[in-house]
């Protein structure tokens, strides 16, 4: 898994995350939202947002119809946390592997910067990571933040 300087979450990551909080915050029982239109708002290429899309519709995070009225839409309009956008699109490992890259880390074989890491990962999950969806798309629905 790649990560570009300065990033947390993989790009495919950020997309999906991003790919997520436009769909929540553009919700309608009847509507789906097409893949052109999510490419678009969160600025990403149609073809790896698609990708992205079917991870995420793998998943169970996403359902999603194919046809002139086709698009995606969250999967029974469940509750969905960042976390489980993440662990979708990057599996378990920006939760469990080392952050200096060792193959060999725990809490028995620490690295030099475990347990530091380690209150910072678990400050991170609880204070955003578990966040859910609605929380980033109240903004979204105010006009407050945005996705570009």
């Amino acid at each position: 898994m790649l990560y570009q300087k300065g990033n947390m979450f993989s790009k495919a990551c950020e997309y999906g995350i991003k790919s997520m909080i436009y769909i929540q915050s553009n919700h309608d029982d009847s509507r789906k939202i097409c893949l052109n239109e999510i490419a678009e708002a969160i600025n990403s290429p149609m073809a790896f947002t698609a990708k992205i899309l079917q991870q995420l519709k793998r998943s169970g995070l996403l359902v999603s119809t194919i046809g002139a009225k086709g698009g995606f839409q969250i999967k029974n309009n469940k509750p969905i946390t960042i976390k489980e956008i993440v662990l979708a699109i990057d599996g378990d490992g920006f939760f469990s592997k080392c952050v200096l890259g060792l193959k060999v880390c725990s809490s028995a074989n620490p690295c030099p910067a475990h347990e530091a890491y380690k209150l910072i990962k678990e400050n991170m999950i609880k204070d955003l990571l578990d966040l859910e969806l609605d929380e980033f798309t109240k903004n979204i629905k105010n006009k407050t933040i945005a996705l570009k």
